[in-house]
C-alpha cells in the first residue's frame, strides 16, 4: 500500500475522505517513468503563473494508472493526452497524485473537485487534503530534456558539414 493513498470513513450523514497527496513533481518524462506508480488514482495538474501554482485540472486514472495518465500528457505522439497538452499550452506544469484501487472513491473525489461538493445517497462528502511540501527529484543534468539536442549530436565526434 502506498503512503500517498485515499481513505474513506463513512458516517451516518456524511462521508469523509482523507487524501494523502504525493510530493510535487515537474512534468518530465524521467520523473514520471521512474518515480510514479502504475496504480489507479487521482492526479492534479498545476500551472506555474508568476510565482504561484494554479490548479488546472483534476483527473482520474484507472487501468493504466497514474504513471500512464501522466506519460500520455508528456508524450506528443499520444493522442489520449492531447486534450490536456492543449490546456497546458507549453507552460511549466507540476503534478501531484494519490492512489486508490477503489473506483467509487475516485469517482466521488473527481466529482467533488469539479463541482466543489457532492452528495451521494443523501450523505454529504467532506474532503481533507494532507500535503507533503516536498518535490520529487529532478532528472540528472546529463539527461534533462531541456537541451533538446539531436541524438546524433550526443554521441561520438562532431559531424562535419558537407564541403569542409
Amino acid at each position: 500500500m502506498s503512503k500517498w493513498n485515499i481513505i474513506r470513513e463513512e458516517l451516518k450523514y456524511k462521508m469523509h475522505y482523507t487524501i494523502y497527496w504525493s510530493p510535487w513533481g515537474v512534468m518530465d518524462r524521467w520523473v514520471i517513468n521512474r518515480l510514479i506508480p502504475s496504480e489507479a488514482g487521482i492526479f492534479q495538474l498545476w500551472i506555474l503563473k508568476t510565482k504561484n501554482l494554479l490548479l488546472l485540472k483534476t483527473e482520474t486514472a484507472y487501468f493504466g494508472g497514474v504513471r500512464n495518465g501522466l506519460r500520455e500528457i508528456v508524450d506528443n505522439l499520444a493522442i489520449a493526452g492531447e486534450r490536456l497538452r492543449k490546456l497546458i499550452n507549453g507552460r511549466e506544469c507540476w503534478f501531484r497524485f494519490s492512489i486508490s484501487p477503489v473506483r467509487e472513491y475516485l469517482e466521488d473525489l473527481n466529482s467533488w473537485f469539479s463541482q466543489g461538493f457532492h452528495e451521494d445517497n443523501e450523505r454529504e462528502i467532506y474532503v481533507r487534503e494532507i500535503e507533503e511540501f516536498k518535490k520529487f527529484a529532478t532528472p540528472p543534468l546529463d539527461i534533462q530534456s531541456s537541451s533538446k539536442k539531436r541524438l546524433k549530436d550526443l554521441f561520438g565526434p562532431p559531424i562535419s558539414k558537407p564541403g569542409k
